[in-house]
């Protein structure tokens, strides 16, 4: 499996700003698993997975680990092609009539849906545990690039710990954060 996929196509982006899609990603990114064992961690029926991993498999995000002969069947295991993808900036370029432009609004909507809900909960709790914060700074370009260096490497560091995913279930909690650095435009 690759460390990262860098994603030239706007199906795949499409297929990932889908939060179904995602969470299954997510779970063959944590080990080579049957869409039958993915269904029970994740509380769906296995009938309605078939189709969501044959579209990733298609899309070229998840592959085949393994295929063996159970009952008359053939028993698939997947794993993801990668561990984190990244998506090639030049997809949401306005070049093929807002194709890319749409692309990103879907992720952005997904995101949004996801900080909402995080936020409404944590209205309910003492402890915060959302952070939502936008920022705009000013720097030479030797600065804007030390800043940009430190966040890719934080994302790497993120991705490259070696913790046990086997035991997802043991007491661990998901987050998400959407990341963006963009030079903004004088006014």
């Amino acid at each position: 499996m690759k460390e990262v996929l860098k994603i030239k196509d706007l199906e795949q982006v499409r297929l990932l700003s889908d939060p179904l899609k995602l969470k299954l990603v997510q779970a063959f990114a944590e080990g080579p698993k049957t869409t039958k064992a993915v269904a029970r961690e994740l509380g769906h029926s296995v009938t309605r997975l078939y189709r969501h991993v044959d579209a990733l498999h298609d899309a070229g995000l998840i592959e085949i680990a393994s295929e063996q002969q159970k009952r008359g069947a053939v028993e698939r295991t997947f794993r993801a092609v990668a561990q984190r993808f990244e998506a090639d900036h030049r997809l949401f370029g306005d070049d093929d009539g807002g194709a890319g432009a749409n692309a990103a609004r879907d992720v952005l909507r997904v995101v949004e849906g996801e900080i909402l809900e995080a936020l409404k909960a944590d209205s309910a709790r003492d402890e915060p545990q959302a952070l939502m914060m936008r920022l705009r700074c000013k720097g030479s370009p030797e600065r804007i690039a030390r800043l940009r260096d430190s966040l890719q490497q934080w994302i790497e560091t993120t991705y490259s710990e070696d913790e046990d995913t086997a035991d997802c279930d043991a007491g661990q909690q998901e987050f998400g954060a959407l990341i963006a650095f963009y030079p903004l435009r004088e006014l």
